[in-house]
């Protein structure tokens, strides 16, 4: 089995997705929609600025889940207007201002979720329709 880098954002399965696979995730879709490349938001040096984002990413991640935090990303994304001193939303922008729609991204997977398993629970009947013996019935 060939190992997929958690950079891979696009190959990982999202549920084995980490911190450094959001960091991609953020750094590709930025250069995506914005056209430019990402930086992590707030104030002090650029290391400092990627270690925090990093640990509002755990932290995030920790309390809702990685779809719901993949979610809350591309809603963030979908929601912001660009400006031109702030050409992208930075996730520490996301995490500290744009934190309502944690909630409608809690609601997106909950109704996804729902969705899949009504959808299985249709599939596994129509299964079991089909392996029963109908040569009596018929």
């Amino acid at each position: 089995m060939t190992k997929i880098s958690t950079k891979d954002w696009r190959n990982l399965p999202l549920d084995r997705w980490n911190v450094t696979t959001f960091h991609a995730y953020l750094v590709d879709r930025t250069r995506e929609l914005y056209g430019v490349d990402y930086a992590p938001g707030g104030g002090g040096s650029k290391s400092a600025r990627w270690s925090r984002e990093k640990g509002m990413l755990k932290q995030a991640q920790g309390t809702y889940g990685n779809a719901v935090l993949r979610k809350f990303i591309d809603l963030c994304h979908d929601n912001y207007v660009p400006k031109r001193e702030y050409p992208y939303p930075a996730f520490t922008f996301m995490y500290a201002y744009q934190d309502r729609l944690f909630a409608q991204a809690q609601t997106a997977i909950a109704a996804e979720q729902r969705r899949d398993e009504a959808l299985t629970d249709v599939e596994e009947r129509a299964k079991a329709l089909a392996d029963e013996d109908w040569g009596d019935w018929l």
